[in-house]
């Protein structure tokens, strides 16, 4: 019998190898050039996408009974926003909470969702003499969501809307962008919050909401924010616009 030769060793090897991982691997690579995709990236330019958390703090009221005690919960949400409008963009939003009531254990982790618009109305720039501010804006935004969570055996749901009109005093930094913001924005405003739920309601439902905005560039802004009703609650998310 003749031995085989190193040339038919190496093609029973390729196809050896081939047939293994013909169900693991597709034998062509992805394209480089950009014109050579469905979807190229100017076409995503009205897209956002970002990710933020909340702890929280809520007095809330028992029906029926007059009873009263603190509602905890802790967020941790993403959303992807569309850009209805230059100025307007709409966003659904989705993730997990937990939630705690008065001395009660924290329940099981559930699933919130909702959906949400933002409205930039104003964006005026402040004449000469300019002070540390440079512009004033003025932006409308307003949330539904959807939570739930099982405490002592009962099954409870309730759905969050909010609404909220800031005032922000915008500097724009200047020098190395490099190693600094292009912008800083302090914000602060009016915030109404209602809980809908057949077991309980928001004691108080006018609050306060104040933050900062941090423009790293157009497209990357880290938001820190407290919200205060009755009791004090903060967060803070990131966000990519395309």
């Amino acid at each position: 019998m003749k031995k085989p030769t190193f040339a038919s060793l190496a093609v029973f090897a390729v196809a050896f190898i081939a047939a293994t991982l013909s169900s693991h691997a597709m034998p062509i690579s992805s394209s480089n050039l950009g014109n050579e995709y469905l979807v190229r990236g100017k076409d995503l330019s009205k897209f956002s996408i970002g990710l933020y958390g909340l702890q929280s703090e809520r007095e809330i009221e028992w029906e029926g009974s007059g009873v009263t005690q603190t509602l905890e919960s802790s967020k941790v949400l993403g959303y992807v926003g569309y850009d209805l409008l230059r100025w307007v963009t709409l966003y659904a939003v989705g993730g997990q909470s937990e939630s705690k009531f008065g001395n009660a254990d924290t329940a099981d982790a559930e699933t919130e969702y909702g959906i949400g618009f933002r409205a930039n109305i104003l964006n005026h720039f402040i004449r000469e003499p300019v002070p540390l501010e440079d512009v004033v804006r003025l932006n409308l935004s307003a949330q539904y969501t959807r939570a739930e969570a099982e405490v002592g055996g009962m099954d409870l749901e309730w759905e969050d809307i909010s609404v909220a009109a800031t005032i922000g005093l915008v500097n724009h930094t200047e020098g190395l962008k490099y190693y600094a913001p292009e912008s800083i924005s302090l914000y602060i405003g009016p915030m109404y919050s209602v809980f809908e739920s057949d077991d309980f309601k928001a004691k108080d439902e006018i609050g306060a909401v104040a933050g900062i905005e941090i423009f790293f560039m157009d497209t990357i802004v880290l938001d820190l924010k407290v919200q205060q009703f009755e009791e004090t609650s903060v967060g803070g998310g990131i966000n990519f616009r395309f």
